[in-house]
């Protein structure tokens, strides 16, 4: 009885950084939208996840090409210092995707609210699987299945807040102030003409 192996090889990450989320819709209307949902995560480079992450792809790898990995092999594993972009100095990166929407949860496991939208710089763990391919082009891809909040460090994603979230209290003007004594502060003077702008 055969027992091949899948060539889907499953993992879960700790902590990273996510860049370019796409994960309440796909990405779609610009001329490189791929009609995904996706996200980038960053690691540092000394992140134990790294390795993990390395040996994920060998594996995915080996199952499809055996020992002998064919030339111009495509790996979803980004050196941040190579890439030009300054947010993934120091960083390893890589991008998850899915034709579907992947499941999100908060940092205990409870599904994410619809107002909260996961943003570039919160702190997120991802899960899915690693898969090669072997076409014209030969690789690895990273798919998306589930994505956890572990912090909200992009408050741009929150939903729509209220004046006190958004700005706090400041010293001046209330609603209670008096209306008189409002006009009587108002500066009088000669109308300007619209010329003289």
């Amino acid at each position: 009885m055969s027992t091949k192996k899948s060539l889907y090889v499953n993992f879960a990450t700790t902590v990273g950084t996510a860049h370019f989320a796409w994960l309440n819709k796909p990405d779609t209307g610009s001329e490189y939208s791929d009609g995904k949902y996706k996200v980038t995560v960053a690691f540092q480079k000394d992140d134990p996840m790294v390795g993990t992450l390395k040996a994920t792809i060998k594996d995915a790898a080996q199952r499809e090409f055996g020992d002998k990995i064919p030339p111009g092999f495509h790996n979803p594993l980004k050196d941040g210092d190579e890439s030009g972009k300054e947010q993934y100095l120091g960083m390893v990166y890589m991008t998850m995707k899915s034709v579907r929407q992947p499941s999100m949860v908060d940092a205990k496991n409870q599904p994410l609210p619809e107002n909260i939208i996961i943003m570039g710089g919160d702190t997120i763990r991802v899960a899915g699987a690693a898969k090669a391919y072997n076409g014209a082009q030969k690789g690895v891809s990273f798919y998306l299945d589930m994505v956890k909040l572990i912090a909200k460090n992009n408050s741009g994603g929150t939903g729509p807040g209220n004046a006190a979230s958004v700005f706090g209290e400041d010293e001046g003007f209330t609603a209670d102030d008096e209306p008189a004594a409002l006009e009587a502060e108002v500066p009088s003077g000669s109308p300007i003409d619209i010329d003289d702008l």
